[in-house]
């Protein structure tokens, strides 16, 4: 047996023994386990390869990959099995289409290793300070030396330290010279602080919200099946699906998703450093949903995820603000719109209500919610889509009579009304709305009254209201309330949502004619979104009237 060939036998050997040894696999006999026959290969294992004139393969090998001619000659057993129309290697012609299995680069590997199964090395140079501890240390003496807070706030930032450091068992007893990763600033804190941890999701249950926030990523995720990896020289990887999930993304990376750290870390370290696009996902000890959500959505290579904690607008009119927690949204150099959120709540009163969420969706932003000991939740209340009163506004007199006849009452078209009678002089005139009211006559006209009659029925207790034809339809609805004497506002009125740790969710903005201080209508031109209209209906008794 010559040299090369003993150490390909040597790398199965050690790849098998990896997976196989008790203390290697913790164990179990449901670990990952490696086999080796003949597989078809995933288009996001390979790049194509068009072949030039005066190329053979050891020589595309070694140009692509940068490899010595003894390393290119184990490629070549891999680049077989990836073509296995190629019955002759030696012979290939220009302008043939070859595939050469995607190989991973050192620099690419480094920036996507996480080095504390939360933060990436890149992440973590920006906002995580490495302290050396010294003599006499101790963990709540460092943080209130470094950011000088209370008793009660130095437990909350305890409580980041120990997520920064997943390797330090005993926080209590650290030691001089250990190095130990804290936030830089008060800023940075903030930044990396896990308010929404506080919501716990059981782990047969994370599959499942990690699956409905990939799903809205165009992903799929494999639950059951095998899935096969090729690992040079002759080697793959054979994934147990339904004990560790598989997650393609499109135009993304393939993620191994392993809740339940069946994947010893030396073959964790070979799949991610023999193909580019793998990543393997671990759950991480006592780890929360918020954070394996964030390392998924990070490994795609597509997306990304901020936590922003703002209020969000959606839609024109009415704008509606939606406090968002995480947004998660594809990177600019990828085309594709739209992006969505996700919260996390700790019981049903906090849910966005369901007419909300669903006009945030049709306006480009889905919003998901997350509930402590549930998972994916949503508002069930059911809100029956109200009808809106539609006033004729085809001129302004129309207008008017239309809203006569909403508030309750009978106008009288074309009534003549006689202003002076007597010694031989009739003067009279002709309404075209007259409303009889308790508080005396009110005369619409679209003709303009010389003042000294507008005086003389004034003084008979008769009100009277000019409509000219260029009046917006919001005068003259302001100029009829204005002479019957019912309140109107006109404002932007905001109807806020369920409330959540001591702050709003967010609001409806409603701009609008307010009419009454009773039974209170309100008056919009423009069409409402039928959800949002039975949800101010049921939640806020808001009447809505469209002129």
């Amino acid at each position: 047996m010559n040299r090369r060939n003993l150490q390909g036998c040597f790398l199965i050997v050690m790849f098998f023994l990896i997976l196989t040894c008790p203390q290697a696999a913790f164990s179990r006999e449901d670990t990952a386990y490696i086999s080796f026959k003949r597989v078809g290969v995933s288009r996001h294992q390979s790049d194509t390869y068009i072949v030039k004139k005066n190329e053979w393969l050891l020589n595309i090998i070694q140009k692509k990959y940068d490899v010595s001619k003894r390393e290119a000659y184990r490629i070549l057993k891999l680049v077989k099995r990836f073509n296995p129309e190629l019955r002759n290697m030696n012979v290939i012609y220009p302008g043939q289409k070859l595939l050469l299995p995607r190989k991973r680069s050192s620099e690419t590997a480094a920036a996507a290793h996480p080095s504390s199964g939360v933060l990436s090395d890149e992440k973590k140079e920006k906002v995580i300070l490495k302290y050396v501890v010294k003599r006499g240390d101790s963990i709540s003496g460092i943080i209130y030396r470094k950011f000088g807070n209370s008793r009660g706030e130095i437990y909350r930032i305890l409580g980041l330290v120990k997520r920064l450091n997943p390797r330090v068992r005993d926080l209590d007893r650290i030691y001089p010279g250990q190095t130990l990763f804290l936030p830089r600033t008060i800023r940075e804190m903030a930044r990396l602080s896990f308010e929404m941890d506080k919501v716990t999701i059981p782990e047969h249950k994370i599959l499942s919200v990690v699956s409905h926030i990939i799903n809205r990523m165009y992903g799929v995720v494999i639950t059951d099946g095998s899935y096969c990896i090729p690992v040079p020289p002759s080697g793959e990887v054979k994934i147990d699906c339904s004990r560790v999930s598989v997650i393609e993304i499109n135009d993304g990376n393939i993620i191994l998703l392993d809740l339940s750290n069946r994947i010893p870390a030396d073959l964790k370290r070979i799949i991610e450093s023999t193909w580019e696009n793998y990543r393997v996902v671990s759950m991480q000890k006592g780890e929360r949903v918020s954070s394996i959500l964030e390392r998924v959505i990070d490994a795609t290579g597509v997306y990304e995820v901020k936590k922003v904690n703002r209020y969000e607008k959606v839609g024109n009119i009415p704008i509606v603000k939606v406090f968002v927690e995480w947004l998660v949204s594809k990177k600019p150099r990828f085309k594709g719109t739209g992006s969505y959120a996700f919260n996390f709540v700790s019981k049903s009163s906090q849910l966005v209500p369901l007419p909300v969420k669903d006009y945030a969706q049709r306006n480009g932003l889905e919003i998901i919610e997350i509930m402590d000991g549930l998972g994916i939740a949503a508002d069930e209340k059911i809100y029956q889509s109200c009808p809106v009163q539609v006033l004729d506004s085809g001129s302004g007199m129309e207008l008017a009579n239309s809203l006569f006849e909403m508030l309750g009452y009978s106008p009288v078209k074309g009534s003549g009304i006689d202003i002076l009678i007597g010694d031989g002089l009739t003067l009279s005139m002709k309404a075209d709305l007259l409303l009889n009211t308790e508080g005396g006559r009110i005369i619409i006209t679209s003709s303009s009254v010389p003042d000294q009659v507008v005086n003389i029925l004034q003084k008979r207790g008769d009100r009277v209201v000019f409509i000219s034809e260029k009046e917006s339809r919001k005068e003259v609805i302001e100029g009829i309330m204005r002479v019957m004497k019912i309140p109107c506002l006109n404002n932007d009125f905001k109807f806020p949502l369920s409330g959540r740790n001591g702050k709003e969710s967010g609001d409806i903005s409603l701009p609008a004619l307010r009419l009454g201080d009773g039974e209170i209508l309100y008056l919009v031109d423009y069409n409402v979104d039928k959800e949002i209209c039975g949800l101010l209906n049921k939640e806020y008794k808001v009447t809505l009237v469209r002129y």
